[in-house]
């Protein structure tokens, strides 16, 4: 990684808040083992009071109707949420590659028809087939869950990663499609240069571009479905059900945070407005350290492009400096 990028601001506050989150979820996992402490009331001078209490009152960031701490929550939930939707983000763009860089290459015929028939899921909500696809999984039985938490978690990446897959793919062969064109790819076509060649030469630089923008793309989607999949009650990880009289409502496994926002987006109305707010407010925080850091990567990358030229200029100026010669001779 060139030096230049650790100067970027938007690169070192968002890895920071990355590595931080990811750091001390992994801290309260091995050495609390996720324990999240629980307030039922307080005695105050004026009586007993309870939940929920609003953040700095009891607790650094409030507690819910139950007097379940959300700080806990936060810092158990933020592995699931970052390391999970990065890995969907990924996953959907090299599946993208394999499929869009092909596509780009063979728009006739049957590749058409399959560029055609993927473009519908443009407007086919990835969340409602993912609930399909997703809730016989995720739904805790009377005798507890049928798979691993490893297992639930894998089977929703993959899940989620293929539904975004096509409209990155998509889009990947539009790019592809309009670099063929260009008259510096085509003199290559002409004098022999093959496919592989041309992928690995000339599209792949030139995709380089656009890549951290689809990165970007991906990670939003990738926290919007998960966040409606948790309206649905499908949460990232499992989705625990307690059965019997005054068992609760369904809660997440995982404390996913775009889950948390999903358990609680009926409270906005309500007295305790940050049962919501403040999972919202950190999934915004890691959106906007994701942001940061491709968006200081592509600056990094346009000065050294630009350097660059300017090196090159300035060589050719040295190596032929009687080049050009004004007046008769």
């Amino acid at each position: 990684m060139k030096r230049s990028v650790w100067r970027q601001p938007g690169f070192l506050l968002g890895s920071f808040f990355l590595i931080l989150m990811v750091t001390a979820s992994f801290v309260h996992a091995l050495v609390f083992d996720s324990y999240i402490p629980q307030t039922p009331f307080l005695n105050l001078e004026d009586g007993v009071v309870g939940p929920p209490f609003a953040p700095f009152e009891h607790s650094i960031l409030g507690t819910d109707a139950d007097g379940v701490h959300l700080f806990h929550q936060i810092l158990q939930g933020a592995k699931y949420t970052i390391l999970g939707s990065l890995s969907i983000a990924g996953i959907s763009f090299l599946l993208a590659l394999l499929v869009g860089i092909p596509l780009g290459f063979y728009r006739k015929g049957a590749a058409k028809w399959v560029e055609h028939t993927i473009s519908v899921l443009y407007f086919v909500p990835a969340s409602i087939i993912a609930y399909q696809l997703l809730n016989p999984l995720m739904q805790e039985r009377m005798s507890g869950f049928a798979t691993s938490l490893t297992y639930r978690l894998t089977a929703e990446v993959l899940v989620i990663a293929l539904l975004l897959t096509p409209p990155a793919a998509v889009f990947i062969a539009n790019l592809t499609g309009e670099f063929l064109k260009k008259d510096y790819v085509v003199s290559s076509q002409l004098i022999g240069a093959g496919k592989w060649r041309i992928t690995r030469t000339q599209l792949f630089p030139y995709l380089k571009n656009h890549i951290l923008g689809l990165l970007n793309r991906q990670a939003i989607q990738a926290i919007l479905v998960m966040t409606h999949l948790g309206v649905f009650e499908v949460y990232f990880g499992g989705t625990g059900v307690a059965f019997g009289l005054g068992g609760g409502p369904p809660q997440p496994v995982t404390n996913e945070w775009a889950s948390l926002i999903g358990m609680k987006y009926y409270t906005i109305q309500t007295g305790a407005p940050w049962l919501v707010g403040v999972p919202l407010l950190f999934l915004c925080l890691f959106l906007l350290s994701v942001i940061g850091i491709t968006g200081s990567l592509k600056k990094t990358r346009k000065e050294e492009v630009r350097k660059k030229e300017e090196n090159n200029e300035f060589n050719q100026e040295v190596d032929h400096p009687f080049e050009k010669v004004s007046g008769d001779q």
